[in-house]
């Protein structure tokens, strides 16, 4: 976190905050239109989640979905990685049992990574053919790329064949962890069970949830061509594409930096410069980006405020003090 804020400092006053400001006024209150817009892209993933659910819930359960998979996007923010992910799991177990919870948000996941592959295949590809980008960039991008695919074919080959029975056989095989996952072993199973099942059963709804996801990775897409128009410098979608794409791309690389503080900011502005636009407009295009990003964290944080604070309110936690109910939100 501290290493962030020093990257974040630095590049602002490296870049010049004169500047940056003077970009951030073209945009305005228009802000509040590319924060409201987020809500499709988001509509979309939670669409998809919908789709490998088993059963498929209906329309009237999206509200509860929506609740659970906002929540995992503020544990991504404020995590690292896919913290979101079993949390999100954890959230919807009562409704859909905890074997069909966790298999859903593999299967998810899975399509949303097929998806993005073939967005950021694209896209990387258009900028590498059409923009002439420094080595250490196009050389970064083809990586990030081929590491994310091949990500997939791990994670398809994985997923098929079942993979949390194996991986928690070899940790059962450390001594000091044996005892504590002999519970768990039979839920793995059912899961692998369940993920294989639905992968035969459901082709089509599998790829309909990476339509979706496809679908929200291009909402990112849009979302970047409007602030590009805002800031008075769009060249048009291929440039929007490049941007988007790029970006996702060698972002990706550091998932595991909480928020990805500092480290967002520096590629981005990175890139515009790649792509011969000014530093001071990458700037601020990452601090509109930055802005939405942390507007969507609040309604996930009141999704979690709102379910931690039923779960210690609840009379059997007052009579008793006994809060080991807590382990639900945990």
């Amino acid at each position: 976190m501290f290493a962030g804020v020093a990257v974040f400092a630095a590049l602002f006053w490296q870049v010049g905050w004169p500047a940056v400001s003077q970009n951030l006024e073209r945009v305005g209150w228009w802000l509040v239109a590319v924060v409201a817009l987020f809500a499709l892209p988001e509509a979309a993933f939670i669409l998809g989640w919908r789709q490998v659910l088993t059963p498929r819930p209906p329309l009237s359960a999206l509200p509860g979905l929506a609740a659970a998979f906002l929540a995992g996007d503020t544990a991504n923010y404020l995590g690292a990685g896919v913290a979101g992910e079993p949390l999100r799991a954890m959230l919807v177990r009562e409704t859909y049992g905890t074997v069909g919870a966790f298999a859903s948000i593999n299967l998810r996941k899975h399509a949303e990574l097929a998806a993005q592959v073939a967005f950021l295949l694209a896209g990387v590809g258009f900028s590498l053919a059409v923009y002439r980008l420094p080595d250490l960039v196009a050389l970064a991008a083809a990586g990030g790329v081929l590491a994310i695919a091949a990500g997939l074919v791990l994670m398809t080959w994985a997923l098929r064949r079942g993979s949390f029975s194996p991986i928690l056989r070899r940790l059962a095989g450390w001594k000091a962890l044996a005892s504590r996952l002999s519970r768990l072993h039979e839920g793995a199973a059912d899961v692998d069970a369940a993920i294989r099942r639905f992968y035969g059963e459901h082709p089509a709804r599998f790829a309909g949830s990476a339509a979706w996801s496809l679908a929200a990775w291009c909402g990112g897409w849009f979302e970047t061509w409007l602030i590009l128009k805002l800031l008075g410098i769009g060249a048009g979608w291929g440039q929007a594409l490049a941007i988007e794409t790029l970006t996702m791309t060698l972002n990706t690389m550091l998932m595991f930096i909480p928020g990805r503080l500092g480290s967002a900011e520096a590629v981005r502005v990175g890139v515009f410069v790649a792509l011969g636009l000014p530093a001071a407009s990458g700037a601020a295009y990452a601090l509109v980006r930055r802005a939405r990003e942390i507007c969507w964290t609040v309604p996930g944080a009141a999704v979690l405020f709102r379910r931690h604070a039923t779960v210690l309110l609840s009379p059997g936690a007052r009579e008793s003090g006994d809060l080991s109910g807590a382990e639900t939100v945990r």
